[in-house]
């Protein structure tokens, strides 16, 4: 017994280090032994709709020439397209149709009223309707209505209105709502979690809050613990896509971002904002598919198709009368884009321009023809564009318009 002071303490000792190496750390013990992977469900999503009401323009000449010198969005097919997208959702009878920000062409609130009462009959067919806000959307300073040579300025919408128009569209249905932005998640019956990230806040708009940041920790922890995957959804990218589309386009802070989303697990984000049809990728292999906006030819969405443990995702183009004139728009609208760098380009500049713009934008660069003396004819005369062109190339010939994750 005379040497029980001295083998007892180191005893105590042992047995502390003992509980504190057995003791895992909060977060990890969250996680289920065996992970709910295995499910199935059908989700679409769309993206920058830029929906305007119909009495907010009477399709005159200032209207006209505003869409004509813009970024190839159909708005003149505005009405026709988004009826024909709801009608195709009703028919295809998806779980949920997600609708990633920018619903509508400048914030005006008869268009998003509008839009609401286009969304009810969706959900009235019986498929979810999920939606969140972009850049285009809250507190407009440009939400105006178009007649003739002119416009006038009408009503936008906060947030807290925002919130209310589309409440029951995600917002009444939450599992959990942030506070400092109009992000939220939901389950869906068939156990998918979808995380809506929202950062178009007034106080600090395309910038992720640190108060979002630890809410989303919070959620993506809670998931963890119940065994439930997460599909993140967001307005602007997550990841980089092109090196011409990053300030601006891509979340700030979204490093942070995506370090949370690699550490717990989930399966992909879900983007738009460019318009552009754009597959980006982690150097941990999570993915960020942005879809194009549902305004451009082809006019597309998204389809993600879960079974079991596979997920895939694929776009679908929509069919209405004028989706032939919207593609021949897009070209028109990318020579005059051109014209604009280049005082008067041969048919060969034109040709190419408006061919690599058109399979960039739709996310087909695999259907590229690549003219090399066309695109240094281009870079000579103006190097902005042939920069652009570069950065084409260099994103690689690939089909971007389906992917596994």
């Amino acid at each position: 017994m005379k040497y029980l002071k001295y083998i007892l303490p180191v005893f105590i000792l042992v047995l502390i280090l003992f509980l504190i190496l057995k003791c895992p750390d909060p977060e990890q013990s969250a996680a289920p032994e065996k992970e709910i992977l295995s499910f199935e469900t059908t989700i679409c999503v769309a993206t920058d709709i830029h929906y305007i009401a119909p009495e907010l323009t009477d399709g005159g000449k200032y209207f006209t020439e505003l869409i004509e010198n813009a970024d190839g969005k159909s708005m003149q097919y505005c009405e026709e397209i988004t009826d024909a997208f709801v009608d195709e959702i009703i028919k295809r009878n998806p779980e949920v149709l997600i609708l990633s920000g920018d619903l509508t062409f400048n914030g005006a609130r008869a268009s998003h009223e509008g839009l609401s009462q286009k969304l009810k009959s969706i959900e009235e067919a019986g498929t979810i309707v999920l939606v969140i806000p972009g850049n285009h959307d809250l507190y407009s300073r440009g939400a105006a209505c178009f007649e003739g040579d002119g416009y006038t300025m009408v009503d936008n919408v906060s947030a807290e209105d925002f919130s209310q128009i589309y409440r029951d569209f995600g917002y009444d249905e939450a599992l959990a709502r942030d506070d400092s932005s109009l992000s939220y998640i939901t389950e869906l019956d068939s156990g998918v979690r979808v995380l809506m990230v929202d950062v178009n806040t007034k106080e600090a708009p395309g910038e992720l809050k640190d108060e979002t940041l630890t809410w989303i920790k919070n959620q993506l922890l809670d998931a963890k613990k119940s065994g439930k995957q997460v599909l993140a959804v967001s307005h602007q990218n997550l990841i980089p896509h092109n090196p011409m589309f990053t300030d601006g386009f891509v979340i700030g802070q979204y490093e942070k971002l995506c370090e949370l989303y690699e550490k717990y697990g989930v399966r992909c984000n879900l983007s738009g904002h460019m318009h552009i049809q754009n597959i980006a990728e982690s150097e941990s292999g999570l993915k960020d598919i942005a879809t194009s906006s549902l305004m451009v030819a082809p006019c597309q969405y998204g389809v993600i198709e879960f079974r079991g443990d596979k997920a895939s995702y694929h776009t679908e183009k929509l069919d209405f009368e004028h989706s032939k004139d919207a593609e021949k728009f897009f070209k028109d609208t990318s020579t005059m884009m051109l014209k604009r760098s280049i005082a008067e380009p041969d048919e060969e500049l034109s040709n190419f321009f408006a061919e690599v713009n058109s399979a960039y934008f739709s996310g087909r660069k695999d259907t590229i023809k690549w003219n090399e003396k066309a695109c240094e004819a281009i870079t000579q005369k103006a190097p902005f564009v042939g920069l652009y062109l570069q950065t084409v190339y260099d994103d690689g010939f690939r089909d971007d318009t389906r992917c596994e994750f």
